[in-house]
């Protein structure tokens, strides 16, 4: 993502943009890196990062594609169904070459963690006991794992609703700007680089 922002020229329009809205921004797995306001093990040469979240990303902590995982951890009390209820007491979580928060700022909701097991420390002694790997910090939600490529959708329902309090917040308009309740944002307009069929 980085990359392609950089070839781009999108880094400080969406440095300026994540630092100036209030609309819900949620960034999974390298999203977590580029919204991170510190990163470290970075690729040779470093990645921009967009900032905003006041963490420190290990970016693939857990190792190569081959050592990507699955596993279920504990649900944040937030993560509840359409009556206020929670569903099930556990999530289904998977990890993809996956980043790790290993330091977190004031402000940043804790949403869940993951205990390393004792072969994982034994690997590294120097790594910690476990990792944080869902955040929130207002209107900023990241997690490590992808909850898009699994059946639970209540990652998606908190997500939707951080848009909606967002919406419900949001000065009102006159009939004419109306919309969706939010400020136009103005998208930088490139060249494609492919041609068109």
């Amino acid at each position: 993502m980085a990359l392609v922002a950089e070839r781009w020229g999108l880094i400080s329009e969406l440095q300026d943009y994540a630092k100036s809205t209030q609309q819900p921004i949620w960034g999974t797995c390298a999203g977590l890196i580029f919204l991170a306001d510190k990163a470290t093990n970075m690729k040779q040469g470093g990645q921009a990062l967009i900032g905003g979240l006041d963490v420190t990303v290990s970016r693939n902590f857990f190792g190569a594609q081959i050592n990507s995982f699955e596993t279920r951890l504990p649900a944040p009390a937030c993560l509840v169904d359409d009556q206020g209820a929670d569903q099930e007491k556990d999530f289904r979580a998977l990890f993809i070459r996956a980043p790790a928060i290993t330091e977190v700022g004031e402000g940043v909701d804790v949403l869940a963690s993951y205990a390393l097991s004792p072969q994982e420390k034994a690997e590294d002694p120097q790594r910690p006991e476990s990792v944080i790997v869902a955040v929130r910090s207002g209107n900023l939600l990241a997690t490590s794992f992808h909850p898009e490529l699994v059946d639970d959708v209540r990652w998606h329902a908190l997500f939707v609703k951080m848009v909606r309090d967002a919406m419900a917040k949001a000065p009102a308009k006159d009939a004419a700007e109306q919309g969706n309740g939010f400020e136009s944002v103005p998208c930088p307009r490139k060249p494609r680089d492919l041609p068109k069929h």
